[in-house]
């Protein structure tokens, strides 16, 4: 048990995260949907896939299955490539998106708790091109950077009912936090640069409801509903000169139902698939979504394949693969849509005496057209995942 809050206290101290997606410059930027790293590189299946040495919030019925202290964490790496008219650049990023932490009690209630990275915000410094019709008296060179993240705070009960029926409830606390810098460097080294930033901080309270429910011993079914929230805060701008304006904001998160299931094929396959359809166009956010948003559906499908004693030592290993469609949910300046594909490779080891499992993958992305809407950006990210399980007490054995 020490050895879990011990890991825990580490990893919240190393959680915070960069990332450098240019498609995170508009709107609440690139949602994630973190879970843990067998679900994810099975294209990211969330909501239908039972797991008992695992945990996941996603679906909040579905940590109800384990009986033991659990933590899950999450570490990823990028490596992106965005080019558009002017050219091709090249950023990384890392950080620990997921983080969570399960207690039960007895065989049939449990609370969660933990820390998720809703929405990566940040963006790489670039240079933002002039307009045809601007022509500076004094020529610049203008730039723009943009960080920060929406979090997710998650508090759940689960709930085990008769035959393995699990539900489950989730408190979501929201926390919104963005800084961007605009500079004006200029040609002339005698003219001092400029720079004027905005400071965005938002908090609202959000809450889900999920149930997974056994169709059949090979069968798992899940639902889960997010309500929409609204976020209220601060804008704050610095002006170059130092001055400082405050005004109050309200930014929506919107609501999401999503449906999906997993099945065991027989033998060592299983199979899964979800589906989410999220409400954007109904939120309020007149600040960042230049284009507006658009209502968005997202399909993820994934297989695994379970070693088997008789398999060859390269074998040995689960084998997982998955596939995902997550369009990006702002439009661009131009109203046009930004899609998003998503591939996932990945395996796992699990740790001797039940202590938890070691899990890692490959996704590469592909966001946007260059074509249509003049920037394109793809990724390869590396995915580590870790959970960990001791029993919540232990009996002393007395020698008399």
């Amino acid at each position: 048990m020490r050895r879990l809050f011990l890991v825990s206290a580490l990893l919240l101290a190393a959680s915070i995260a960069r990332a450098d997606s240019q498609f995170g410059a508009g709107g609440l930027g690139v949602t994630l949907s973190p879970t843990h790293v067998r679900a994810w590189t099975l294209g990211g299946l969330a909501i239908g896939l039972d797991d008992t040495l695992r945990l996941s919030l996603a679906n909040p019925a579905t940590p109800a299955g384990l009986r033991r202290v659990s933590m899950s964490a999450v570490y990823l790496a990028d490596r992106r490539s965005a080019s558009d008219a002017s050219g091709e650049a090249f950023f990384t990023s890392s950080g620990i998106p997921l983080f969570e932490f399960l207690i039960p009690f007895g065989s049939r209630f449990g609370l969660g708790f933990g820390y998720d990275v809703e929405g990566d915000l940040g963006t790489a410094r670039t240079r933002i091109p002039l307009l045809p019709d601007e022509v500076p008296v004094v020529p610049y060179a203008r730039h723009f950077e943009r960080s920060g993240a929406l979090f997710r705070v998650p508090a759940a009960l689960c709930f085990r009912l008769f035959e393995d029926l699990r539900v489950g409830l989730r408190l979501d606390n929201y926390f919104l936090n963005i800084e961007e810098t605009y500079d004006l460097d200029f040609n002339d080294s005698s003219i001092r640069s400029t720079r004027e930033r905005l400071r965005t901080g938002c908090s609202g309270t959000g809450v889900t409801a999920g149930i997974l429910v056994p169709l059949h011993e090979r069968l798992r079914v899940g639902f889960v509903y997010v309500s929409a929230a609204t976020l209220n805060g601060d804008r704050e701008r610095i002006g170059a000169s130092g001055t400082v304006r405050t005004d109050p904001v309200e930014i929506g998160v919107p609501a999401r139902i999503g449906a999906g299931f997993s099945v065991r094929l027989g033998g060592a396959w299983t199979a899964g698939a979800d589906v989410v359809v999220s409400s954007w166009e109904e939120i309020a956010d007149t600040v960042f979504a230049l284009g507006g948003y658009r209502d968005v559906v997202s399909y993820a499908f994934g297989v695994e394949r379970a070693p088997g004693r008789d398999d060859p030592a390269l074998l040995r290993l689960p084998i997982r693969v998955g596939f995902r469609v997550d369009p990006i949910a702002y439009r661009s300046e131009d109203g046009e849509e930004i899609p998003r594909r998503i591939a996932t490779i990945g395996s796992g080891i699990p740790l001797g005496g039940g202590r938890g499992t070691f899990d890692f993958g490959l996704e590469y992305g592909r966001i946007g057209d260059e074509g249509s809407i003049g920037l394109e950006e793809s990724y390869l990210r590396v995915l580590v995942g870790f959970t960990g399980q001791e029993p919540w007490r232990r009996r002393k054995s007395y020698v008399e």
